[in-house]
């Protein structure tokens, strides 16, 4: 059986280790992020309050994501993950539309080409129009003929008034 006394020098050896312990053991700081990186990759996110800025330069006050997202950037970092994997935990967390930029890949290959296929297509028909309407042939202009024999009907009509 342990006695009174055994138990108060327990409890003091435990009391001791209890405020000694933090002090022995090296203090776990998390791992400063680079200040670069870090602003790299806001510059490959949206912020998702719909202002539609870059996350770096969202201009809300009270912008309710960005702070969020800011500091899950901050804590991926920290935990020692590259920038690649950042952004891709962070498309796991708020979706693709956090991307300021469609990846070019799959489907989203023809946000990339698109625009590129509409400009040659209006170009071309651009073109194929104003080179119909260079060759389209003049209409041939009225007979004189005709103009005369309307001429000398007129005349004909006014002569017949005057009468």
């Amino acid at each position: 059986m342990i006695s009174p006394k055994q138990t108060r020098r327990i409890l003091l050896a435990a009391w001791l280790v209890a405020l000694l312990l933090p002090q022995l053991l090296p203090a776990q700081q998390p791992q400063a992020i680079d200040k670069e990186t870090f602003n790299q990759i806001q510059d490959k996110l949206i912020c998702q309050c719909g202002c539609n800025y870059l996350l770096r330069h969202c201009p809300h006050l009270q912008c309710p994501s960005a702070p969020v997202m800011r500091a899950a950037i901050r804590d991926k970092l920290s935990a020692g993950m590259t920038e690649p994997e950042v952004i891709k935990a962070m498309v796991a967390d708020f979706g693709p539309a956090a991307l300021a930029a469609p990846p070019t890949e799959g489907f989203n290959l023809t946000a990339w080409v698109m625009p590129f296929v509409v400009l040659f297509l209006g170009l071309w028909f651009a073109v194929y129009t104003l080179r119909r309407w260079i060759r389209r042939a003049p209409q041939p202009a009225a007979e004189p003929e005709a103009s005369d024999r309307y001429r000398r009907l007129a005349e004909q009509e006014m002569k017949h008034l005057e009468e």
